[in-house]
């Protein structure tokens, strides 16, 4: 590696914006990879066309609050999390307008397992095994739209020797904040804001504020950030409407609530519910957060479940994606008879990832660790997490920079695809795909997050 190639990459990282706060105040570049992870040409279309179907899936799922009552409810029994979610849910409706911003995530299978997978694949009525894997769909607090844009700008420059369209154009921020803009027209007052529902302490407010300043330089409008206790305390409901500083708000876009970390205080709860009782158009709503919970994703892989929300083409499609999962009270019928999900995993340990209802990184259990909890949780428990295959991801060679040291390690991607779709109502307007994310980690790390400090951002390429 050229000492001098690595120092300019990372002072031009800084320029364009790519900063984080670390734990103590620490202000430095966000971890990136200089290695784009290559896609082919087909595979990059695929991905990119399971976007609008994914879209349409989860705003369907979304408006059936039947059935995510039927399967959350009883995980809320056994997780606190789950019930407030569940709690905030008021019978009137006060947005009839829906924007759904989310991000899917998928593995591209090496292509051993993909051989593998299809010649074990026999079943005339089972999809056949696709190379696109998906891992999960992020529904809440969709990060990193600036900051990889901003990290595709980098490529673009550092490679500009190399083929003109080796870098796969991205530029999801733009969308973004079109689609925001469109919204915010649509919400009717001309000189409301938006409110941008944020952690009080927030490492990754670059990326947030890249697109507030994209809000305000291209359209003129004016964002506001605040957290669900300061929501509480300096905001109130007039004829309807959310106010905050004499100001109408149209959109509330979330960047917290996914955790219950963030509802510590009781005020932050309250601000939660504020929102809720306002018209203002949220971003994601509680139903759409609700659809993107894990429990909805495993049972979406039933066939017959997921056929109830698209049609059966686009079913098809959709679950050649998927891996197997369970819930870990689930019996499960196999060849050498009935048995739980929890045993399968307790002996199985390193054949599968354990998930709770949780989104953010560093949630999940692999190895050892599912045989640890399962030992511990009580059986009432056991129906708060999913058991998901794990997928045996393509590997490659990349060159990691984290806190300005860059080191060559053997690594996996994530590509995560940004989707947009507007409703009213639940009819849909527009829906359609508005970039990607790619997140490159050291293949012996099993956890993806980036300000977590587990991944690096990444762009495509085409091999």
């Amino acid at each position: 590696m050229q000492k001098e190639w690595i120092e300019n990459a990372i002072e031009r990282a800084k320029l364009f914006g790519m900063l984080n706060y670390y734990p103590g105040g620490e202000l430095n570049h966000i971890p990136f990879s200089l290695s784009p992870f290559p896609i082919s040409k087909s595979e990059l279309k695929e991905t990119t066309k399971l976007t609008t179907y994914f879209n349409k899936l989860i705003l369907n799922v979304s408006q059936n609050w039947d059935f995510l009552e039927e399967h959350l409810s009883p995980i809320a029994q056994n997780d606190p999390f789950t019930k407030l979610l569940l709690d905030l849910r008021i019978n009137e409706l006060t947005q009839n307008k829906q924007l759904l911003i989310q991000r899917n995530d998928f593995f591209l299978l090496n292509e051993g397992h993909y051989h593998e997978g299809k010649t074990k694949n026999k079943k005339k009525d089972k999809p056949s095994e696709s190379k696109i894997q998906q891992v999960e769909i992020n529904t809440v607090a969709v990060s990193f739209p600036f900051l990889i844009t901003q990290l595709c700008k980098l490529h673009q420059y550092l490679f500009e020797n190399d083929r003109l369209d080796a870098i796969v154009h991205n530029n999801p921020v733009r969308n973004v904040a079109n689609s925001f803009a469109i919204t915010h027209k649509a919400y009717g007052y001309k000189n409301s804001i938006i409110l941008l529902v944020t952690q009080p302490y927030e490492n990754n407010r670059f990326d947030q504020i890249g697109l507030e300043h994209l809000l305000w330089d291209i359209y003129k409008i004016k964002t506001v950030r605040k957290s669900l206790s300061e929501i509480y305390k300096n905001c109130f409901l007039r004829n309807g409407h959310l106010i905050l500083d004499g100001q109408i708000v149209s959109i509330t876009y979330f960047r917290t609530g996914y955790s219950p970390n963030d509802f510590n205080e009781e005020d932050a709860i309250r601000g939660r519910k504020l929102i809720e009782n306002s018209s203002a158009i949220q971003v994601p709503n509680l139903t759409i957060q609700l659809a993107g919970m894990k429990k909805i994703q495993q049972v979406l892989t039933k066939p017959k479940i997921i056929s109830k929300f698209v049609s059966q083409d686009i079913a098809k499609i959709i679950l050649k994606t998927f891996v197997k999962m369970y819930s870990l009270d689930e019996i499960l019928v196999t060849s050498e008879g009935r048995i739980k999900a929890s045993e399968l995993a307790y002996h199985n340990y390193n054949s599968f990832v354990l998930k709770p209802q949780r989104e953010g990184g560093g949630n999940n259990f692999f190895g050892v660790d599912i045989k640890k909890l399962i030992s511990e949780i009580k059986d009432k428990e056991l129906n708060t997490y999913v058991l998901m295959e794990k997928i045996r991801a393509k590997t490659h060679s990349a060159i990691l920079v984290v806190k300005n040291n860059a080191e060559s390690q053997s690594c996996i991607s994530e590509i995560g695809r940004y989707g947009i779709c507007t409703s009213e109502n639940g009819s849909i307007i527009n829906n359609f795909d508005a970039g990607y994310l790619v997140r490159t980690k050291s293949e012996s790390i099993n956890e993806g997050g980036v300000c977590s400090g587990f991944a690096c951002l990444n762009s495509l390429k085409i091999e």
